[in-house]
């Protein structure tokens, strides 16, 4: 978990209260699939979802369906699908249920079973603001605790079946669980974290991404190296061994060494807020304007997936 620290970290922040203004930096290099100028005079209509941040994606090992976490609630896209749906599901504590669904960040850490972190739907549920680590196993239509209720805001997330890695709002600490999210031992990068991903294949291998470059890690966080001294900004880790990141304007790198070297892959063309990776190994992009990009071929080209309305 598309899951809050730099620039993309205070877009996050803000839509967790709501909606938020995406803003858009200029490419690096151009983009395969370029905003027309009447498409950037034609503003989509406040309070739409069109205009929603879209910090989180997972996309379900099972069956493909994409799941968009964002300022204005979760959205589910089925396979084949051109329209994502709103989510609202049901939390189940033992002090209380409601519905929950707003500003998710949501991964997938196995077939048809989701792990989030957020926040409940409106108020007078009796939930606490802070959600957790929660679960599902019906496409979010109902969850249930799995540690942190009523302490943690998780705004970054990474899973690989029982790995979990997991940062708290507007903090530097890196947890690292091994057993689902049930617990974490507390791990400190050099920088705040823009994001985080580890190798499936290796879990003591991580890379993090700051506003001062990228460091690695071959021992799961305990000690780190600096690799890029560039502000670099989202992660996606695929097997066997294809590290991808995002730089600001929208640039795509891939690193075959674990992040110790980079080469450039192509752009996205506006900022990125999100990367994430499907069994294929095809890649995702968020983009400013509620839309996502894939592309099916490392990051080189990228077509439009789905804008939501």
């Amino acid at each position: 978990m598309t899951r809050l620290f730099t620039l993309v970290l205070l877009g996050l922040t803000l839509t967790a209260c709501g909606e938020s203004s995406d803003s858009t930096a200029p490419a690096s290099t151009p983009t395969p699939n370029p905003t027309t100028a009447a498409e950037q005079a034609t503003p989509r209509p406040p309070g739409s979802a069109a205009n929603a941040f879209i910090g989180s994606l997972a996309i379900d090992p099972k069956d493909g369906t994409l799941f968009l976490g964002t300022g204005l609630g979760l959205f589910r896209l089925e396979p084949g699908s051109k329209k994502a749906e709103r989510v609202v599901g049901e939390l189940r504590t033992p002090d209380g249920s409601g519905p929950v669904s707003s500003n998710l960040v949501v991964r997938f850490s196995g077939n048809g079973e989701l792990l989030a972190s957020g926040h409940p739907e409106g108020g007078g549920s009796g939930l606490p603001e802070n959600v957790g680590l929660i679960r599902s196993t019906d496409h979010g239509a109902t969850w249930k605790p799995v540690s942190e209720l009523g302490r943690a805001d998780f705004h970054i997330l990474q899973v690989t079946g029982d790995r979990v890695i997991a940062v708290r709002v507007e903090e530097e600490n890196v947890e690292v669980s091994a057993d689902g999210g049930r617990t974490f031992e507390v791990r400190t990068p050099p920088a705040l974290p823009v994001d985080v991903a580890f190798d499936p294949r290796d879990p003591s291998r991580m890379a993090v991404t700051t506003g001062q470059g990228v460091y690695t890690s071959s021992d799961e966080g305990r000690t780190w190296r600096l690799r890029d001294n560039l502000a670099s900004e989202q992660l996606a880790w695929a097997a066997p061994d294809e590290l991808y990141r995002s730089d600001p304007g929208g640039l795509v790198k891939v690193s075959r060494d674990g992040g110790e070297t980079w080469s450039d892959r192509g752009s996205v063309g506006p900022s990125i807020n999100e990367l994430a990776l499907d069994g294929d190994g095809a890649l995702y992009a968020s983009v400013p304007g509620g839309e996502v990009r894939r592309s099916s071929d490392g990051g080189a080209t990228w077509e439009s997936l789905v804008v939501l309305e």
